[in-house]
């Protein structure tokens, strides 16, 4: 059982928990781009994605970036879990909270610059016994026009609170079978080694990234690359292998993250075509799997 009572939260499945706007230039969408390595290996490669201006490649966004769009992150706090402190200083999350998934569906491709209205409501939190899993969902309209551009999916797991008697998962998942044969395709693309300075200019500060201290206290051996970096890292593989770098045929992708990834790895996309999509997994070197239970699907 839970060291901790689980809190009553069943009041908020389904219901909206927050809302607000997000809005974004064409500089911050480069940024986004380069924060998730695209150019740095050459600078001449995806121009659509890091510059505005280059002659026959108008500026495209990489789909990931919705991810980013959120109304605010206090929805995990609401949900009554113990919260942790680091330091003496109330941090607020709760103990024991990694970030255990992420998805997204595009309505239509993300333009350079805009504003969203969002909408976020709880999906629900399920007993996956060593500990609990809570999905919310944001719903992402073009403020200008009232046209759905989106929505996007986080899975939040907390550690130590499983064993509460609640369902395993949600109605509509999914089975995913790895398949039986080879990989149709891969790609392979490095984290640089300074990666995580770059894509910390986005908002997420978290010091177990950059501080080796604040690394070692969250049990690592030294400082990790951001999840939702990991994330972008892997939509510029799907691009690229199944694309053609074309984000008008990218309709969206769901990914379990299931190890760390550290700056300097190289993470190989493995990818396995499928009726309207494919499945994938990201692993490095021999075998380690950071992304797991991948899948991909084109737009419409």
């Amino acid at each position: 059982m839970s060291e901790h009572p689980m809190p009553n939260f069943e009041h908020l499945v389904g219901k909206e928990l927050e809302s607000g706007t997000y809005s974004w230039d064409e500089h911050r969408t480069m940024l986004y781009a380069v924060g998730v390595g695209a150019g740095l290996a050459d600078p001449y490669q995806e121009l659509e994605f890091t510059t505005e201006n280059t002659l026959g490649k108008p500026q495209q966004v990489i789909p990931s970036f919705i991810a980013l769009m959120s109304p605010g992150g206090g929805w995990i706090r609401e949900l009554g879990f113990k919260a942790r402190s680091w330091d003496g200083m109330e941090w607020g999350y709760p103990e024991g909270l990694v970030h255990g998934g992420q998805g997204f569906t595009l309505a239509r491709p993300i333009p350079p610059a805009g504003t969203v209205n969002l909408t976020q409501h709880l999906i629900g939190v399920f007993d996956k016994g060593s500990g609990a899993l809570a999905i919310s969902e944001v719903r992402a309209t073009l403020a200008d026009t009232g046209e759905l551009l989106g929505t996007s999916r986080a899975e939040m797991f907390v550690r130590g609170q499983g064993g509460f008697g609640g369902p395993r998962g949600p109605a509509d998942e999914e089975p995913w079978p790895k398949p039986d044969r080879p990989p149709d395709l891969k790609v392979s693309i490095e984290v640089p080694i300074g990666q995580s300075l770059i894509y910390r200019l986005l908002g997420d500060n978290n010091p177990h990234a950059t501080d080796p201290a604040r690394a070692s206290g969250d049990g690592f051996d030294r400082p990790i690359f951001f999840g939702l970096g990991t994330f972008g890292f892997a939509c510029r593989a799907l691009i690229k292998g199944l694309c053609d770098g074309d984000v008008t045929r990218f309709g969206g992708m769901d990914a379990r993250f299931s190890q760390p990834v550290h700056p300097g790895d190289r993470l190989d996309t493995l990818i396995w075509h499928t009726e309207g999509g494919a499945r994938f997994m990201t692993v490095v070197g021999e075998g380690r799997v950071v992304i797991d239970r991948g899948v991909f699907r084109y737009m419409g």
